[in-house]
C-alpha cells in the first residue's frame, strides 16, 4: 500500500523513497483507519519524541523568591509534538476506503495549529483523541543539503499508543540509520526500506553499465 506523498525540490528522493517505504510496511501489517503525514522544516532530533511542551511547575518552598519555574512535560497520555507553526511545511491526510484504498481528504482535523501559541497549550492534545486508528508520521526535509533525515511516529490503535523515533544520515550515496528510539520491532522495517534503496540502485548502475557495454 502506497501513499502519495510528493516531494520538494529540496527533499533527497532516496530519503523520500525510505519513508514511503515505511509508510507502506506500517499499513500492510496493520491498515488503520486514518494516516496522517507532516514535512517538518530541517532535521529534528529524538528529544521531540513523546514530548509535549514546556509548563510551569509549582513551588510551595517559601524560602525561595518564586512560585513557579519553567520544565518539559512529557505527558502520561501520549499528546502531539509542539512544533511550531513556522517549522510545519506541510500536512496530508489519508483516509481508508471501503476497498482498503487510502485516499487523500482535505478535511480537517489538521495535526497542528496554524497560529503560533505558547507550548504549554500541547499538554492536553492528546494524540488518541484525533483517531482511535490511525499512523501519524513526521519526517524532515531539506534531507539533499543537509544529507540526514528525521522519521517519528506514532501509532494509535485500540487505545494504545506506540511511539518510535529514527534519524538516518547519508553516506556517499545511501542513507543508513544512525540512531533510533524505541523502535523495536520497526528497527527492520526502517533497516529494509534503506536496503531496498540500495539494491534497487544498485540493480540500475548494473542496467546503466550493460546498456554502455551493449553499444
Amino acid at each position: 500500500m502506497k501513499l502519495d506523498i510528493p516531494l520538494k525540490p529540496d527533499d533527497d528522493p532516496q530519503f523520500g523513497e525510505i519513508v514511503g517505504r515505511v509508510i507502506s510496511g506500517l499499513l500492510s501489517a496493520n491498515p488503520v483507519e486514518k494516516v496522517f503525514v507532516v514535512r517538518i522544516d530541517n532535521w529534528f532530533d529524538h528529544k521531540w519524541l513523546t514530548f509535549s511542551g514546556i509548563g510551569r511547575v509549582r513551588f510551595d518552598d517559601l524560602r525561595l523568591d518564586i512560585d513557579t519555574a519553567l520544565d518539559d512535560f512529557r505527558e502520561e497520555k501520549v499528546t502531539l509534538p509542539p512544533f511550531t507553526p513556522r517549522r510545519v511545511i506541510g500536512e496530508s491526510h489519508f483516509v481508508r476506503e471501503r476497498s482498503g484504498a487510502y485516499s487523500l481528504s482535505s478535511n480537517k482535523p489538521h495535526v497542528h495549529e496554524r497560529k503560533l501559541a505558547p507550548s504549554s497549550k500541547n499538554l492536553h492534545k492528546r494524540v488518541a483523541d484525533l483517531t482511535d486508528s490511525g499512523f501519524f508520521v513526521w519526517f524532515s526535509s531539506n534531507t539533499k543539503l543537509n544529507r540526514r533525515g528525521s522519521i517519528m511516529v506514532y501509532e494509535v490503535s485500540g487505545g494504545m499508543v506506540c511511539t518510535w523515533y529514527a534519524g538516518l544520515s547519508k553516506d556517499a550515496s545511501e542513507f543508513r540509520r544512525i540512531t533510533s528510539r524505541a523502535v523495536r520491532h520497526n528497527a527492520r522495517l526502517i533497516d529494509e526500506s534503506a536496503r531496498r534503496r540500495d539494491s534497487a540502485s544498485a540493480h540500475n548502475t548494473h542496467n546503466t553499465r550493460t546498456s554502455k557495454t551493449l553499444k
